[in-house]
């Protein structure tokens, strides 16, 4: 017992030193980020060859995007690279799957040390790997949500450019440097693709691809058909500003009705876990018939089963489409 215990610290010891050493990784470069970011995707590029070199050569450097690389090539993990891209988080898939199976292994040591169940340390095993893409999912809604909010702002911007007497392309770069992440940098991209020679129609379609707002599709949709077709550029994006704050208004009212019916669903989801633990704490003898007796295991099924079914229909209930 003494040596796998020694054993398990050891694992935990090795796995903490490296998931130090990505988030520390991380840490450092999210303030470069958009130093890089302006220097490599700006319109007006300069020794673009000399720092993509240098940057090129840092990456080479990094052991952990070396086995991140490798893990990529050895199992196919290209079905989340447009989840990251759309998240914004500054992980490479290797870098991901890393810390996703040292989660779960970290998680189950815990478990095994504090002599849980088996099943329970499965459970946590399986906790712990998917956590971190739902760290990547609440990511990517959280930026949507906020490139939806800054979409009214940049129509007022690009309305106010056309008004002065700028073009469109000046339109589109004066709202690429005046809005803050995450819409700025994607138009920033876009502006790049284009000066490269990219058709706008491909462009705004690859800036939906890292955007995917419906909202965001409409505006798009609509400036490419403006082109062609004509017309005053500078009221229709009025317009379509106006709209946008009124459906953003409408938004805000429903989330205040619906503001109970989600704290019901939380209530009532967390309750049962919650108390399950105070038995454990309080009286474990009890508690443990519930995993020791097969009536036990067929209410503890029923509960989860019961519980998940509950959350499931009240978000259906609450969640109302605009």
């Amino acid at each position: 017992m003494t040596n796998s215990l020694l054993f398990l610290l050891i694992i935990i010891f090795l796995i903490s030193t490296v998931l130090f050493k990505l988030v520390l990784s991380l840490v450092f470069e999210k303030g470069k980020y958009d130093k890089r970011l302006k220097k490599y995707i700006d319109i007006k590029v300069k020794d673009k060859t000399t720092k993509t070199n240098d940057r090129s050569q840092k990456q080479h450097n990094s052991s952990l995007l070396k086995v991140s690389k490798g893990i990529e090539k050895f199992i196919n993990l290209s079905k989340n690279e447009m989840l990251l891209t759309q998240s914004g988080v500054k992980l490479s898939l290797g870098e991901l799957f890393i810390g996703r199976v040292m989660l779960t292994i970290i998680g189950m040591a815990i478990g095994y040390l504090n002599s849980y169940h088996f099943i329970i340390i499965l459970i946590i095993g399986v906790i712990g790997f998917y956590l971190p893409m739902i760290y990547v999912k609440k990511k990517r809604k959280k930026r949507l949500l906020l490139a939806s909010k800054q979409l009214g702002d940049a129509l007022g911007t690009m309305a106010n450019a056309l008004r002065a007497g700028f073009s469109f392309m000046q339109a589109l770069n004066m709202v690429a440097k005046e809005i803050s992440e995450p819409l700025g940098p994607e138009f920033i991209k876009a502006l790049q693709e284009i000066n490269f020679g990219i058709p706008v129609e491909k462009s705004f379609q690859n800036l939906l691809d890292r955007l995917p707002d419906k909202e965001l599709e409409i505006v798009l949709n609509t400036l490419i058909i403006q082109r062609s077709t004509g017309g005053n550029l500078a009221q229709l994006l009025e317009t379509m500003q106006e709209t946008i704050f009124d459906r953003a208004r409408l938004k805000d009212e429903v989330k205040t009705l619906t503001a109970q019916g989600k704290l019901s669903g939380i209530i009532i989801t967390i309750l049962p876990i919650a108390l399950g633990f105070y038995i454990k704490l309080v009286n474990p003898e009890y508690f443990q018939l519930l995993f020791s007796h097969p009536l036990g295991w067929a209410m503890v099924i029923i509960g989860c089963i019961s519980i998940v079914l509950g959350w499931f229909f009240i978000n259906k209930i609450v969640q109302i489409e605009v």
